[in-house]
């Protein structure tokens, strides 16, 4: 199943719009990415998780989600190669600490964790020795930071306008 195309599925009879993003496995990549699961029909080529994706279709699987999740807290994070911006954690073990970082949606490896505390649970005391230089966390998004200067430069413009028209009558 591994080897089938992508196949969203069709619309339930009901008409109900009731999709899923799950992912399929993409051999010529030997990647897994999501997909639009319309909820019925399709193939068997199709995952809830990355994990599960890999774990079934691709030989390198171990090397990016080791049965032994504590293998994985010594990866580098992997930031992924989609366009999302999804707030994620991983394990820094030359730190010995779990930091914050923005996740693209897809691809990575599983030094990836939902929260602080699965980060915590699941790398906690793992140690590597290094020199590299801590890099700061993200706190605050860019795409934020963007928004709020934008959205200020637009106001202090509806008031210029509206100043001069008033001052023009």
């Amino acid at each position: 199943y591994c080897l089938l195309p992508q196949d969203m599925g069709t619309a339930p009879a009901s008409g109900a719009e009731d999709f899923q993003i799950l992912l399929y496995y993409d051999a010529a990549k030997d990647l897994c990415y999501p997909f639009k699961y319309l909820g019925e029909g399709g193939n068997a080529n199709r995952f809830p998780l990355e994990r599960v994706c890999m774990r079934n279709c691709s030989a390198k699987a171990e090397e990016i989600y080791p049965v032994d999740e504590t293998k994985a807290c010594h990866f580098k994070k992997a930031l992924g190669e989609c366009f999302g911006t999804y707030l994620r954690y991983y394990y820094d073990p030359i730190h010995q600490k779990c930091k914050k970082f923005h996740w693209t949606g897809c691809v990575g490896n599983g030094n990836r964790f939902i929260d602080h505390q699965a980060c915590n649970a699941t790398c906690a005391g793992i140690h590597d020795e290094g020199t590299e230089v801590e890099e700061d966390e993200p706190d605050t998004p860019v795409a934020l930071i963007l928004g709020v200067v934008f959205g200020i430069t637009g106001v202090i413009l509806i008031i210029v306008i509206v100043v001069l028209a008033i001052q023009s009558k």
